[in-house]
């Protein structure tokens, strides 16, 4: 019989690495492109966005498959620390867009 919550669990991890995989891929691209460095790219807030929700995925899975009580709450520490980060960058991509807007 297939443990459902084993393949749920895993697909997190799974799913927040193919996240992060595909931001920078992307970012990479847009570097090249755009003539910049990969590092200025990392910094953009939506950038930043898309990394902090690869890597919340990627700690959640890891939460879910842990077997240990303290293993969980770490994990699920360190997806509330890239939740909040995710939140941050949000935040500065909206303060900049306001301050393009008033220009």
């Amino acid at each position: 019989m297939i443990d459902v919550w084993g393949v749920i669990a895993n697909s997190l991890w799974i799913l927040g690495l193919a996240v992060l995989l595909a931001v920078l891929s992307w970012a990479h691209w847009t570097a090249s492109t755009e003539g910049n460095r990969l590092r200025d790219e990392l910094k953009r807030p939506r950038t930043q966005q898309a990394l902090g929700l690869g890597l919340l995925l990627f700690c959640a899975g890891l939460a879910a498959t842990g077997h240990t009580w303290w293993e969980r709450i770490l994990w699920g520490l360190l997806a509330a620390a890239w939740i909040f980060q995710a939140w941050l960058a949000g935040r500065n991509k909206r303060h900049a867009d306001k301050n393009n807007d008033a220009r």
